[in-house]
């Protein structure tokens, strides 16, 4: 890694809060169900198969660390990913899996 793509030391804890941000499969799934289109919350929900509250707080955790983004359409909430670059890390995630692990 070249000396100007290191991170900063705000930039490593700021990175530190995204990734455990994702350290929870239920997160990691909400981030791999919007991979496609985004989502309502209900779709979500019922998608997931949990209950409301329980998706709301695993949501509201996502979207405090910029992955997901949320808009609202009346009484509807939608759900997208904020930054579909980061879906790259999937890939990665799902290499080292198959390929380290």
């Amino acid at each position: 890694m070249k000396s100007k793509e290191k991170l900063t030391a705000e930039q490593r804890l700021r990175a530190s809060r995204v990734l455990q941000a994702l350290a929870n499969p239920l997160r990691l799934e909400i981030m791999q169900a919007l991979t496609e289109s985004s989502l309502t919350c209900s779709e979500l929900q019922k998608l997931l198969g949990c209950p409301q509250s329980t998706l709301s707080l695993q949501l509201k955790m996502l979207v405090d660390q910029g992955l997901v983004a949320t808009c609202r359409a009346g009484t509807v909430k939608h759900c997208s990913i904020r930054n579909k670059d980061f879906l790259n890390l999937f890939t990665c995630l799902q290499r080292h899996l198959t390929e380290v692990l």
